[in-house]
C-alpha cells in the first residue's frame, strides 16, 4: 500500500473520530436535559460517564493528528482538514463540558424539588443541538455554506438566553429562602452554559471555513462574505480565546 493511501486512510480515521465524539457530545447534551426535565440524578450520573468518553476520544484524536503532522509534513487542503479538526477536537470537549456542568447542577435543584424549569432552557439546548448537528454535517460534507446557516442560528439562542436569564432573575428578586435562592440560581448557570454551548457550534462553523477555504476569521453572518472577498485570514478572535482571556 502507498504511502498516500495510508494517509489518506487516517485522515478519514480521524474524520469520522472527529463525528463520533461530536455525536457523542450530542447525546451527552440529551441525557443532561433529560435529567433536568425529570430531576433525575441516576441520568446525570450517565452524563459524567459520557464525558470521560469524550474525554478519551480527544486525547485518541489529538494523537492521531500529530501523528499525520510530524510524519507526513502535510500540504495546503489536508493541512487545513488536519488544525480544524484538532481546533473542533478542543471545542468539542468544551461542549462536553457543558452538558457535564448541567448534570452538576441537578443535585442543587432537587433541593426545590418542584421548582419550575423555564421552557426557554429546552429550547435553547434543541437549537445548541441542531447547530452542533448542521456543523458536523458541513465538516463531513465540507460545505461552507452550510457552516454560514449554523453561525446564523446563534442569534436565536442569544434571545432565548435573555428572555430565560431575566425570567429566572425575577424569581430571585421574589425569594429570600437560602435553598431556594440556591435552586434558582442553578438555573441562571444552565442558561448561561446553554447559550455557550451554541457559542461553540458557531466556533466549529468557523473551523468548518476555514477547511474549506483558507480563510480564518470570527464569523459575522452580515459581513462574512466580504471577509472573503477581501481575502482577510487575520480575523477577530474566537469564542474560545474570549473565554481564554476573560
Amino acid at each position: 500500500m502507498s504511502l498516500r493511501r495510508i494517509f489518506d486512510q487516517r485522515l478519514e480515521q480521524l474524520r469520522f473520530s472527529i463525528l463520533t465524539m461530536a455525536e457523542l457530545v450530542d447525546d451527552e447534551m440529551t441525557t443532561a436535559i433529560r435529567a433536568l426535565e425529570r430531576k433525575d440524578l441516576a441520568l446525570a450520573q450517565e452524563v459524567f460517564a459520557m464525558d470521560e468518553r469524550v474525554n478519551a476520544i480527544r486525547y485518541q484524536n489529538e494523537r492521531t493528528a500529530l501523528l499525520l503532522i510530524s510524519t507526513q509534513q502535510p500540504m495546503a487542503k489536508d493541512a487545513r482538514f488536519i488544525l480544524a479538526s484538532l481546533f473542533m477536537n478542543v471545542i468539542l470537549e468544551r461542549m462536553g463540558d457543558k452538558a457535564k456542568s448541567i448534570a452538576k447542577a441537578i443535585p442543587h435543584i432537587l433541593l426545590r424539588p418542584n421548582l419550575t424549569i423555564p421552557p426557554e432552557l429546552y429550547e435553547m439546548a434543541s437549537s445548541g443541538q441542531a447547530m452542533l448537528r448542521d456543523a458536523m454535517h458541513a465538516y463531513a460534507s465540507e460545505d461552507a455554506e452550510l457552516a454560514l446557516r449554523v453561525a446564523s442560528e446563534d442569534d436565536t439562542v442569544d434571545e432565548l438566553y435573555g428572555q430565560a436569564f431575566f425570567s429566572v432573575l425575577a424569581r430571585l428578586a421574589k425569594t429570600k429562602k437560602p435553598d431556594k435562592v440556591e435552586a434558582i440560581y442553578e438555573l441562571m448557570r444552565i442558561a448561561r452554559d446553554l447559550e455557550r454551548f451554541a457559542d461553540y457550534a458557531t466556533d466549529l462553523a468557523e473551523r468548518v471555513d476555514f477547511m474549506v477555504t483558507g480563510q480564518l476569521a470570527e464569523i459575522n453572518v452580515e459581513e462574512w462574505e466580504d471577509v472573503r472577498t477581501a481575502g482577510g485570514g487575520q480575523g477577530t478572535t474566537s469564542t474560545d480565546e474570549k473565554e481564554q482571556a476573560t
